[in-house]
């Protein structure tokens, strides 16, 4: 026996799927970055505690990264660990990992060494992004750590020019892993073009604009990090990035938000909750978009 009548089956199964719409299907997250360097190389593109990058020279140091890791012999389908707290050489490292074509896994720095292991184990990661103060949560036999921080003379001595990743849209830009909650964590595969077609779709949903600011202050172990790093580097909005662990101190939040004039962030529900009820929220006047699932 049907369960709808045809006209609410027409709506249910034809009408609410009609979701087709135009993306750029032959490009890549970094080409789409690449892009907007050339409509913007003076502008601000990432910001952190008082330090900034323009696109400029994030793309330069980027493509030294990238030819960095080539020499390494990271390339498309190549997995390259990234293991370090918020700042910009996180943004430098996981768009030098793209440059060379490969693919990104966030390992975080405070996870138990029995789940970096498994992590490290499981991708088959030989080529990790560090700090100095961190390298030592993924050492060991077979994997090479590279150190942002004490080490980028090594990779400033590379050239900035422009780097050909060999990636495609169908190849990894990132493994992000489960919590493990049910279980034992599995790595989520995304590809360039996947992503292409989410960030593509946000901004024509939505539509950021070179006076958007965006906080980054997700985990970069959670996917919605993806997002808040790539949409704004892709559409000319600056990146702000949150010092590490100020995702769970709401009144940094606000303080952040006033301060660098935020109009762009996400929320998980217990923090929107909390956010709401600090007693200076009438300083978050720029905020004008939030996410919260």
């Amino acid at each position: 026996m049907p369960l709808m009548k045809e006209e609410e089956r027409r709506q249910v199964v034809e009408e609410w799927n009609r979701t087709e719409g135009w993306y750029p299907r032959g490009k890549t997250i970094v080409e789409l970055f690449e892009e907007q360097v050339e409509r913007t190389p003076e502008r601000v593109a990432v910001e952190y505690e008082g330090q900034s990058l323009s696109y400029e020279e994030l793309n330069r140091r980027a493509n030294q990264l990238g030819r960095r890791l080539r020499r390494w012999g990271v390339g498309p389908e190549q997995l390259v660990g990234l293991c370090m707290k918020r700042s910009l050489e996180m943004v430098v490292g996981l768009l030098g990992v793209l440059k060379a074509g490969g693919a990104y896994v966030p390992l975080e720095p405070d996870y138990p060494r029995e789940r970096l292991a498994f992590m490290v184990g499981d991708t088959g990661v030989r080529v990790v992004l560090s700090t100095e103060q961190h390298r030592g949560a993924v050492e060991g036999e077979g994997i090479r750590v590279l150190s942002l921080d004490t080490e980028w003379a090594e990779v400033e001595a590379e050239s900035g020019e422009g780097i050909e990743s060999g990636a495609r849209p169908e190849n990894l830009a990132y493994v992000i892993y489960t919590s493990g909650s049910t279980g034992k964590p599995k790595g989520v595969m995304n590809t360039h073009g996947a992503l292409c077609n989410r960030l593509w779709w946000m901004q024509q949903q939505y539509g950021l604009g070179e006076n958007d600011r965006v906080l980054q202050k997700t985990p970069y172990s959670f996917d919605v990090s993806v997002w808040e790093f790539l949409w704004p580097l892709m559409t000319g909005a600056r990146l702000v990035v949150a010092r590490p662990e100020g995702h769970r101190d709401s009144r940094y939040l606000v303080e952040v938000v006033e301060r660098e004039q935020i109009t762009t962030m996400h929320f998980v529900p217990s923090m929107l909750q909390v956010f709401v009820e600090e007693e200076e929220l009438s300083r978050c006047g720029s905020l004008s978009r939030r996410w919260c699932p």
